[in-house]
């Protein structure tokens, strides 16, 4: 029979208190380890769903500024191009007045400022086709197309289309870029051409979306393919030959009489191949920033229409730039009239938008401005949520040490008393 003092239900119940204190301490070593209070959100059930709350927010607003940033790097480039496109236009005006001052019928003059005018132009179709990582900036939502296609490499190429007589340089914004279209007989059915200067749809007002003083180009008809100015409109009839109403501008083409012809193709197109859809960025939960300046603007399109106004005409030809010295005054107030906010005079082919340079600048300068500062509050709120998270997920290392020290002289002695009490036996009282 044992001598023991202690029995199983005793032993049992110390070496269950040994091994608590022994967790303890395991748990208080991972948490100085870690310096995390709990590995688990278990450990901290009582404070997760605050701390689940805080993550998500701190995770959205770090979304935010990732995503503002790449928006900011887009609006930084875009700030440099226009810087590029106001010299540009401003150079080019520089060099109208000079011309100006001058002989306007010296044959030199007029090609030294015409190919002024060409690599203004080069320089704009350079400008409006930046594209970032293989987004083009100035396309609108269509980002993988290049905008701007001026289809000219030279002044002799770009003359042999605008001769400045039989097809003059678009002269209105709607002439410009308001026409994009090719349309043929399941449309428009057979037309007719009469008069020598006229063109007839079979279908009635199935022309009405070309607009006066734009480019339209006819293929199919043999005898009158080719390129030709429209003066007037109305849906069913084009004309092309005669002074465009509301200007001074006169065009002389002719058609061959014939027709009904139903494999004509009339097509008509812009120097813009984007869209005019803007795009919105949301740099926060409640606030976002419209993008919607694209390369027919009309900061960009009057500057691009004054260029090809002055660039349009072999010199001694009738549609010479020399043949027309109004063109000068012309381009003049389009170039000015796209780098600054309206001013004194008037407009020579009608009322034009009002967008310019000033603005549009002003404008982005704006927006940067809005992402610096709405993520600088970002940066701030971030900084408060991670020291709110800290403060629920972190441990006190100097708190956590002692009681490491503690559970462990703990342990110890409960080690030395659980030996000696193993130990105690009636023998020893005897």
């Amino acid at each position: 029979m044992s001598s023991r003092i202690a029995n199983l239900a005793a032993n049992n119940q110390l070496i269950s208190y040994l091994l608590r204190t022994q967790s303890r301490l395991h748990q208080t070593e991972v948490q100085i380890a870690t310096e995390k209070v709990s590995q688990d959100y278990a450990g901290i059930n009582r404070e997760s769903q605050r701390l689940l709350n805080i993550e998500n927010t701190r995770a959205t607003l770090e979304r935010y500024t990732q995503n503002n940033e790449l928006l900011d790097l887009q609006l930084e480039i875009t700030e440099t191009t226009l810087e590029g496109i106001e010299g540009t236009i401003h150079d080019f005006r520089e060099q109208l007045f000079l011309y100006e001052s001058g002989s306007l019928e010296d044959e030199q003059r007029v090609k030294d400022i015409q190919d002024a005018a060409m690599r203004a132009l080069l320089d704009m179709e350079v400008h409006l086709n930046t594209d970032v990582g293989g987004r083009f900036l100035f396309s609108g939502t269509r980002v993988t197309t290049q905008p701007v296609d001026l289809n000219t490499d030279s002044l002799a190429d770009f003359q042999a289309e605008y001769d400045g007589e039989a097809v003059v340089y678009p002269i209105t914004r709607d002439a410009h870029v308001g026409t994009n279209l090719t349309t043929d007989a399941t449309v428009t059915g057979a037309l007719t051409f009469s008069g020598g200067d006229t063109i007839t749809a079979a279908n009635a007002g199935t022309l009405s979306s070309i607009s006066v003083g734009s480019q339209i180009t006819l293929a199919g008809s043999a005898a009158n393919d080719g390129t030709y100015t429209v003066v007037s409109n109305d849906g069913t009839n084009i004309t092309i030959s005669g002074t465009i109403a509301g200007t001074a501008v006169t065009v002389t083409n002719t058609v061959t009489n014939g027709g009904p012809d139903a494999g004509v193709t009339i097509a008509a197109s812009s120097y813009y191949s984007g869209d005019s859809i803007a795009t919105t960025h949301r740099v926060e939960d409640d606030r976002s920033i419209t993008l919607d300046l694209t390369g027919i603007d009309p900061a960009f399109e009057k500057a691009i229409r004054a260029m090809g106004i002055i660039a349009q005409g072999v010199f001694g030809t009738n549609g010479g730039l020399d043949q027309h010295p109004e063109r000068i005054d012309q381009a003049l107030y389009l170039l000015t009239s796209s780098l600054e906010p309206p001013g004194v005079g008037t407009p020579p082919f009608g009322t034009e938008e009002t967008s310019n340079m000033s603005q549009v600048e002003n404008d982005f300068g704006y927006h940067r401005v809005l992402v610096d500062q709405i993520n600088t509050r970002h940066a701030s709120l971030i900084g408060f949520f991670e020291q709110r998270v800290a403060d629920v997920e972190n441990v006190d290392n100097l708190e956590a040490t002692t009681r490491l020290l503690d559970d462990s002289q703990a342990l110890e002695a409960s080690y030395q008393a659980l030996a000696r009490i193993k130990q105690l036996s009636l023998t020893n009282f005897l």
